[in-house]
């Protein structure tokens, strides 16, 4: 136990040395001079149109383009969560200078909140903009084009930013702001990250939050059953602005709301799991409607889901 606890310290104190050191190589002049590649838009799609609100001093909101990003700003530099989908990059980084148009500091840490597109598309462009990015450790496999990124650049070419990962914690600090990126285990993915500020009491929850029906990405390890044991722990911290993968910010009081109705709805599960109901008749069994959800499995994610609900005894 105190051995892995010693190299599990060792590794954080790696990871923050090299995330050190891209922050210092970034400071060294504005990412506005370093050329990054554009990013395509899919086929038939338009750079999207985003929209920025302040969310508290120093903190700003962007929407549209994919998930929603957060930017936090400070003396030497920004923090985004989320970095949208692939098409949304110019668009983006437009915002970000509107943004800190007084103090035309760049960013210089991305983080994701999961390894989706809609808030990773654009780790690659980033990446090559000299921007950090932090995963958690379990995302870092499911970012296809990261994951084909030389770890050695071709002669002359210019060394893309580090990729920063961790398990369950990695505490940021950055120009006098901290940000703290926590991972409580599988919920939509295996791989979810929340970030709080808490000197703002602002946490953004990425896709543990959603207006409509908790559906897990149970091939990127995502699990319903484990989703309300997540949103316990985060509820521990301390904060009172909640801002989702999408949709408006919402207040501490609608996150516990959605657990508790997301804890009726696994609890109902399991109990015709537990009848021995045939997986077929699960959805058509469910009750969902006083929860205002509806549930639309394929026979893939069905077989999934009920072995995830066959966890409880």
């Amino acid at each position: 136990m105190i051995t892995r606890a010693i190299h599990q310290h060792r590794r954080s104190l790696i990871a923050a040395l090299v995330l050190a050191a891209a922050l210092a190589a970034s400071a060294a002049g504005p990412l506005a001079t370093t050329a990054a590649p554009a990013a395509p838009a899919a086929p038939g799609q338009d750079e999207a149109a985003l929209g920025a609100d302040l969310v508290k001093t120093g903190l700003c909101l962007i929407t549209g383009g994919g998930a929603n990003s957060l930017l936090r700003l400070s003396p030497v530099g920004s923090i985004l969560v989320d970095g949208k989908l692939p098409g949304a990059y110019r668009e983006l980084r437009s915002q970000v200078r509107r943004i800190s148009k007084l103090s035309d500091l760049p960013v210089r840490v991305l983080i994701a909140t999961n390894h989706h597109a809609n808030h990773a598309g654009n780790a690659v462009l980033f990446a090559a903009a000299g921007v950090a990015l932090i995963v958690q450790e379990k995302a870092r496999a499911c970012l296809p084009a990261m994951a084909a990124t030389p770890a050695t650049p071709a002669p002359g070419a210019k060394a893309p930013a580090p990729t920063v990962t961790f398990d369950r914690a990695y505490p940021l600090r950055m120009g006098g702001i901290e940000a703290q990126v926590l991972h409580f285990g599988s919920a939509s993915t295996d791989s979810d990250a929340v970030v709080l500020f808490p000197d703002l009491k602002v946490i953004a929850v990425g896709e543990l939050f959603t207006s409509g029906p908790p559906t897990p990405d149970f091939a990127g390890g995502g699990s319903l059953v484990n989703w309300g044991q997540v949103l316990e722990q985060v509820l521990k911290l301390e904060f009172d602005i909640v801002v989702p993968g999408t949709g408006p910010v919402v207040g501490r009081a609608e996150l516990i709301a959605f657990k508790a109705k997301l804890d009726v709805l696994v609890a109902r599960g399991a109990a015709l799991v537990r009848q021995g109901l045939p997986r077929d008749r699960l959805l058509a069994q469910l009750q969902t409607q006083d929860l205002g959800w509806s549930f639309s499995f394929n026979p893939e994610q069905i077989d999934r889901l009920y072995a995830d609900l066959s966890q409880i005894r």
